[in-house]
């Protein structure tokens, strides 16, 4: 006991030797105590910054310690850890370098609306970056925004998208889905040897304007009967593409009719 009531005194005083011991410490007063070191340098503080198992009142006055205001190291750390209140983190966020942002934004460990805010601040910002910006970020973004780099559209950056492992099925057809799609992109993913065998995205690319017509007849043999007869009366497919489809219900059936019947 009396060990322990030294540590805590000797928190607020200790050298810097004293406190590389201390910031592992695991009392939550004594780690309260020494927050207010002014020997406490920046490089511990961003270790308490990153510690998961001291208290959120704690990590709050980190963030509001005037000495590390501009500390963008403590920022990100406060921002990285589970324990900070959602407030602080989401107010930190915007001072934070893109990059920093996609790996948050891919975070699974920190809150839903943190890892949201970090991609809408990502996404407000794509249509000005420079093209090796946008490369460098298509490699760890994540699916969120892999999709409004798609939707941005240059190919380059296209190409990097599709082939992220963050990339899924669902944004592939939601992108293809979208009107204002570009036709590079589309002929981009018809082409890719991952997405353009996956049935759904088929199914998207078929009802899409800009998809080429030998792709398309090519995916209409991969399709269910009854998903054949909805694409043929849905209004969205193109009316080039409708004969086709039609002409593969036909040949389906005549096979269908041809077959002998089952010896009784």
């Amino acid at each position: 006991m009396k060990n322990f009531e030294k540590e805590i005194k000797l928190a607020y005083t200790a050298n810097n030797e004293e406190l590389k011991l201390l910031v592992y410490h695991p009392s939550p007063r004594v780690i309260a105590n020494l927050i207010y070191n002014s020997n406490l340098t920046e490089d511990l503080a961003v270790i308490l910054a990153g510690r998961r198992n001291i208290s959120t009142e704690i990590l709050e006055s980190l963030s509001l310690d005037k000495r590390w205001k501009e500390s963008y190291r403590i920022a990100l750390a406060l921002c990285k850890n589970q324990k900070t209140p959602q407030g602080i983190s989401l107010s930190l966020l915007k001072t934070l370098r893109i990059f920093d942002l996609a790996d948050l934004a891919r975070n699974q460990q920190i809150s839903v609306n943190v890892r949201m805010r970090a991609e809408s601040i990502i996404n407000e910002k794509i249509l000005s970056m420079p093209l090796g910006i946008k490369m460098t970020l298509a490699k760890r973004a994540s699916s969120n925004i892999l999709m409004k780099l798609l939707e941005d559209g240059m190919k380059e950056v296209v190409a990097i998208c599709l082939d992220s492992y963050s990339m899924t099925e669902g944004i592939i057809c939601k992108v293809l889905n979208m009107k204002n799609t570009a036709t590079h992109v589309v002929h981009q993913i018809a082409k890719h040897k991952k997405w353009s065998c996956r049935y759904d995205v088929q199914w998207s690319l078929i009802r899409n304007n800009h998809a080429s017509l030998s792709l398309v007849v090519h995916f209409l043999k991969n399709m269910k009967m009854n998903d054949l007869k909805e694409l043929y009366a849905a209004p969205e497919v193109p009316k080039s593409t409708k004969p086709f489809i039609y002409r593969e219900i036909m040949d389906r059936k005549k096979i269908f009719n041809q077959k002998p019947a089952k010896e009784e």
